[in-house]
């Protein structure tokens, strides 16, 4: 999703007020008391503002039943109701509108109408196309406010996803984890930061959706850590990050301050020694990233705080009362940080034996990626 954040993607979901030329009903009523039934075909002007109401002019078909009080031969009267109305997309939409009657009838009612020429569940002017094109194309091609959002394997992670990965692997064998992010239709590419100076730029990192920190080698510079900052704030992606691959369980700072570099546009850090040895993390299964997990291995890791409070910050999974788990939204509707306090969920020569670890990438990586590309924001 190359540039998703400096671009305006052609369809996607919006709000907000439209006015247009509306098709209103009169008719012929039968009955002198009770409640009559009309049918028929008119034209009128009014306003409408609501929700998602599409901006233009159209002529709407009106089959259905009024609902009237007072004298249904007033003329110049006043209507006010609630249109439930589909459009050529399928999709409905709910609006309040206030018009004139040209035939002087009194409504307060629900009317169905069909009518076309926009979408009402995505940006007006959205064409939906037929059959809905499978491509991860930057378009909403089935113009439901959410661009890309392709997941043909049911695996519950898109498949239109770049997923960038930086710093080396773990000591333990994991060649089948990225493989497996892959088997999920996600594209993955990882990147050695040793000996490679400068190498995160923002043109570089506008390659991907969505950028896992792994054992990264060294700290960032200074433009590199402004380079993951607009990433994430202003272009709105995501990043997931790990910790504890250090040997050395009495000094894991050289580790823990090149991660730190990271994170540090968000105000986020790793903070203190290992902790919690060959445990299971406890769950809030309120949270949507922890939802359904229970069974996930833990393994000497460190603390993740939040010590900005720059954004929306939540504690998902903790380890003997401390946070092992930390999902950060930014401010101003940018992008997300998962800051998770172990690194053996990259392991999956370790994933036999525990449950839900790869559960939990999915959760992970729906949560974290970008909210208007490749799902429904949630």
């Amino acid at each position: 999703m190359a540039g998703l954040g400096l671009m305006a993607a052609a369809c996607t979901s919006g709000g907000g007020e439209g006015s247009g030329s509306t098709s209103d009903t009169t008719g012929t009523s039968s009955g002198s008391t009770g409640t009559p039934t009309t049918s028929g075909t008119g034209t009128g002007t009014g306003t409408g503002t609501g929700t998602s109401e599409p901006t233009g002019s159209g002529s709407d078909s009106v089959t259905g039943t009024t609902s009237t009080s007072g004298d249904p031969s007033s003329s110049g009267e006043t209507t006010q109701g609630i249109d439930s109305t589909t459009d050529m997309t399928g999709g409905t939409s709910t609006s309040t509108s206030t018009s004139t009657s040209t035939s002087g009838d009194t409504s307060t009612g629900g009317d169905t109408s069909t009518g076309g020429g926009s979408s009402t569940t995505g940006e007006p002017g959205c064409v939906k196309s037929e059959p809905v094109e499978v491509t991860c194309d930057l378009i909403d091609n089935d113009c439901d406010g959410s661009i890309d959002n392709i997941d043909a394997g049911k695996d519950g992670i898109c498949d239109c996803l770049n997923i960038g990965i930086l710093g080396n692997s773990g000591f333990a064998p994991n060649a089948n984890f990225e493989a497996w992010l892959e088997d999920q239709g996600t594209s993955v590419k990882r990147t050695l930061l040793l000996n490679n100076p400068g190498v995160i730029t923002p043109a570089f990192l506008d390659q991907y959706d969505l950028v896992l920190v792994d054992r990264i080698e060294r700290q960032l510079s200074a433009e590199e850590t402004a380079a993951i900052g607009a990433f994430v704030k202003k272009d709105g992606r995501g990043m997931i990050t790990l910790i504890g691959y250090n040997f050395d369980n009495n000094n894991p700072v050289p580790e823990v301050d090149r991660a730190n570099t990271t994170l540090s546009p968000f105000g986020l850090a790793y903070q203190g020694g290992y902790f919690g040895n060959g445990v299971i993390p406890t769950f809030d299964q309120k949270h949507p990233i922890a939802m359904g997990i229970f069974d996930v291995n833990f393994a000497g890791g460190v603390m993740p705080v939040d010590n900005g409070k720059q954004g929306v910050s939540a504690i998902f999974a903790t380890v003997e009362g401390k946070s092992a788990g930390l999902a950060h939204q930014t401010a101003m509707e940018g992008g997300r940080v998962i800051v998770w306090g172990d690194e053996w969920l990259t392991f999956d020569s370790d994933w036999q034996g525990y449950a839900d670890v790869q559960k939990f990438w999915v959760n992970m990586v729906s949560w974290a990626k970008p909210q208007d590309f490749c799902g429904v924001p949630q």
